[in-house]
């Protein structure tokens, strides 16, 4: 029993990709809310219906992560999403009117099986996580996954699964008035991810995307989970997408910056804007425009490091190129959550003029 509570813990770690950190005020709701914002505190409607809503042009915003339980909502402190992102509401183009919709609803795709996945597909004999057993499990049928009413999974990765729950979104919005045209959506970590590759595999569910800090899968350099997803946008004609990233993003997926993952920028449609790397007098901070970025997580990734499979998710079975590059890198903060600070802010007014232009 002390074995598998270790390898639980250990693959938690590893392959957890938290979007929201350290949120300690929330408004519940299953569903979604409405979020408005005058940069100090967020406003919400729960809910999916808003008054006059073939004026309204909805923004949904994705959070990270691999999976999502029920009972969560909208964080309300000040330094999150909905009150950074939610300075768009009430900003119009042409006439009609921005609103963001924080989306409460993909724990319909189901719990991250990854730990049943590590302990009963054994490699060598052994239970060991990110292995290559444990990725045919990942990215198999969802023989791990809980029915949900109303939802098909096709994947015991929930990534996959949460495009039937978008789908069913946008054709509520629909079915309540507002233009396919006047459905965007914003994501974060995994929902960045979801952003491109809905553009690449589902490109006529939303008008255009915008992706925060794209990354979602394992840190094994061996990872499926990323050669899956970034062949679906390698393959794609057309990216109509905004996308921001840095080459200090600091989570530990396998080449998860911009300096592996800029050719998107290069796919028609596709738009790129280069957050800022620690740009602080003392090398550790990011400052935009002045205003330094109150960031409280440190960089867990952006080494290069090596990965002994027969030893899975051992802590020792990650081994660090360069460790002096390690240590120095742990010291510094986290840009993977630079869009949800007010430091953001800037950067509103470059998906503002995105959406316009798609109007």
């Amino acid at each position: 029993m002390k074995k598998i509570n270790l390898v639980i813990f250990a693959i938690l770690l590893l392959t957890a990709n938290f979007a929201n950190a350290e949120c300690q005020k929330w408004e519940k709701t299953t569903s979604g809310a409405f979020t408005y914002s005058d940069g100090k505190k967020a406003k919400i409607i729960k809910g999916l219906d808003i008054e006059d809503p073939a004026n309204k042009i909805i923004l949904i915003y994705n959070h990270g992560g691999w999976s999502a339980k029920k009972g969560g909502g909208v964080c309300l402190e000040k330094e999150h999403y909905p009150t950074t992102l939610g300075q768009l509401s009430g900003r119009k183009i042409k006439g009609k009117e921005i609103v963001l919709w924080m989306n409460s609803q993909l724990w319909k795709a189901g719990k991250s099986p990854e730990v049943k996945c590590a302990t009963k597909h054994k490699f060598n004999g052994k239970s060991l996580g990110l292995t290559p057993p444990w990725y045919d499990c990942m990215l198999g049928p969802p023989i791990y996954q809980k029915k949900i009413k109303d939802q098909t999974h096709v994947s015991n990765f929930p990534q996959f699964n949460r495009a039937n729950v978008m789908k069913e979104i946008v054709k509520t919005f629909e079915s309540k008035g507002t233009p396919r045209n006047q459905i965007f959506l914003i994501g974060q970590s995994c929902g960045g991810m979801e952003a491109l590759r809905y553009e690449a595999v589902f490109p006529s569910l939303f008008n255009a995307t915008i992706a925060l800090m794209p990354n979602c899968w394992d840190q094994s350099e061996h990872s499926k989970l990323r050669k899956v997803q970034l062949d679906e946008i390698r393959n794609a004609e057309k990216l109509n997408t905004l996308i921001f990233h840095s080459e200090s993003d600091g989570e530990s997926d396998y080449h998860s910056d911009s300096r592996y993952l800029k050719w998107i920028a290069d796919k028609p449609g596709a738009e790129w804007i280069e957050l800022p790397t620690h740009n602080s007098d003392d090398g550790k901070k990011f400052v935009i425009n002045g205003v330094t970025c109150k960031i409280k997580q440190k960089m867990r990734g952006g080494w290069e490091e090596k990965h002994d499979q027969s030893l899975g998710h051992k802590k020792k079975a990650f081994i660090a190129v360069d460790p002096d590059h390690k240590k120095t890198l742990l010291k510094k903060d986290r840009g993977h959550n630079i869009p949800q600070h007010s430091c953001f802010t800037p950067y509103l007014d470059d998906i503002e003029k995105f959406m316009e232009s798609k109007i």
